[in-house]
């Protein structure tokens, strides 16, 4: 009888159990999954055809510059530019200080999409796709007969290009740029 109700006991213990370890089954489950996001990218390529540097232009005379930025990331983005005559020493290899760049006359597109405040020419509207390519800004670029003297012969100009682009959400603008307002606010 001792061995019966030990054998009772056991199989009583072990329906127990597969009552018990079947009902925590039926109320648990696992599964796993990875969710991969991605970051957008604010990248942007200065767009120019024309001169590079030039070398043997006559005072008066007008070479074709033309320049405009085209967006290569993902983000909407907002645009500047910095446009910067600068004279090369007589190797061409150094920025001239002394010779001043105010016999250069940078002629701008006649467009109201770009704005100038502090050095910087701002493009208005947001490029948000990519490849989105801003109108022009510069066209060509003129030699002032009046205020060319001797000191620029044999020497070579080059229009240094600087594009900036930062995201259009949050003001990002406001940090990287440290602006308080986009310059077309203040009009």
């Amino acid at each position: 009888m001792k061995r019966s109700l030990l054998i009772g006991l056991a199989v009583f213990s072990l329906m127990a159990l597969l009552v018990v370890g079947g009902t925590l089954a039926f109320f648990t489950d696992h599964k796993e999954t990875e969710n991969t996001f991605t970051a957008g990218t604010v990248e942007v390529k200065i767009n120019e055809h024309g001169f590079d540097d030039i070398t043997g232009w006559k005072p008066g005379e007008t070479k074709n510059k033309d320049v405009s930025v085209i967006s290569r990331g993902s983000k909407a983005t907002y645009v500047r530019v910095c446009l910067v005559p600068q004279w090369l020493n007589e190797n061409g290899t150094d920025v001239d200080t002394n010779l001043s760049v105010g016999n250069v006359k940078l002629n701008l597109a006649n467009n109201d999409d770009w704005v100038y405040s502090e050095g910087w020419y701002y493009y208005k509207h947001v490029l948000d796709s990519e490849n989105q390519v801003t109108s022009s800004l510069l066209t060509s670029v003129k030699l002032d007969e009046d205020k060319t003297g001797e000191e620029y012969s044999g020497r070579t100009l080059r229009i240094k290009v600087i594009a900036e682009g930062v995201q259009a959400s949050h003001y990002a603008y406001k940090d990287v740029w440290g602006i308080e307002k986009l310059p077309w606010e203040n009009q």
